[in-house]
């Protein structure tokens, strides 16, 4: 039974691609990859860098207005 469907397999005439096909492909792939790393770095980087950026000046304005550096000690990022 699997041979027969095998066998009717090879024998079928199978048509080319379009001629457009593969260009076709390539750029609805590419546009699908482009609009998910842009989403990646405006909801996953950017936030990210901001909330280290605002931590690192936040300390320096502290550090300018007191004088003193306060360290968190236990705490690892």
């Amino acid at each position: 039974m699997v041979n027969d469907f095998f066998e009717q397999l090879a024998e079928a005439e199978i048509p080319p691609p379009p001629a457009g096909f593969d260009r076709q492909l390539h750029e609805r792939v590419n546009r699908s990859l482009l609009l998910v790393q842009l989403m990646d770095l405006v909801f996953g980087a950017l936030p990210w860098a901001a909330m280290h950026l605002a931590r690192s000046l936040l300390g320096f304005i502290t550090l300018t207005v007191s004088g003193k550096f306060e360290a968190r000690r236990g705490k690892k990022m």
